[in-house]
């Protein structure tokens, strides 16, 4: 996350509370946007500058990305063992898209898998691609996320629908 926390354990809420008089305001901002890659590297919630700054010797920056990475990998294994495998992984949205050195990073470490992928696609890699190796059993792809598309769609239903009779009527969703 970029300046949220993700999962906490819960007695780290009430210790907060407890030992630094903390108002649930507070703790709200705190886990909301002081959280996440931006609490950790001290510097940002953005990833690239949280590599930029990683490459500059930042160590900070560095547990951030380490972080992020270990956590985007655990989440993907555990999907994986649940599926009894991949067939592709997709990288998407704004850090799949944009960070080769995420993407290598998380790899890397899903090798287990049978998963490779080709260093020169992954750096140059443009949207809607499969950047894994020739030999990868799993494929391994960068889908642009057009989540502008998706909203609009989802809008032009909305407007499309007869308006309600009367207020009594429940508005269904797909």
């Amino acid at each position: 996350m970029g300046t949220r926390s993700g999962s906490v354990d819960p007695g780290i809420l009430t210790y907060l509370m407890r030992e630094s008089s903390l108002t649930g305001e507070q703790l709200d901002e705190l886990l909301n946007k002081k959280s996440g890659l931006l609490g950790i590297s001290g510097i940002s919630g953005d990833m690239r500058q949280i590599v930029s700054a990683m490459k500059e010797g930042n160590t900070r920056a560095k547990l951030a990305f380490e972080i992020f990475v270990h956590r985007l990998t655990a989440g993907i294994a555990s999907m994986a063992a649940a599926l009894n495998g991949l067939d592709a992984l997709v990288f998407t949205a704004g850090i799949g898209e944009n960070s080769p050195e995420v993407r290598a990073a998380v790899c890397s470490q899903l090798t287990f898998l049978s998963l490779v992928l080709d260093s020169a696609k992954n750096t140059e890699a443009h949207s809607d691609q499969d950047i894994a190796a020739p030999e990868s059993k799993v494929r391994v792809l960068v889908v642009r996320a057009q989540e502008d598309w998706a909203i609009a769609r989802e809008c032009w239903k909305l407007q499309s629908r007869p308006i309600a009779a009367s207020s009594n009527e429940k508005f269904e969703t797909d």
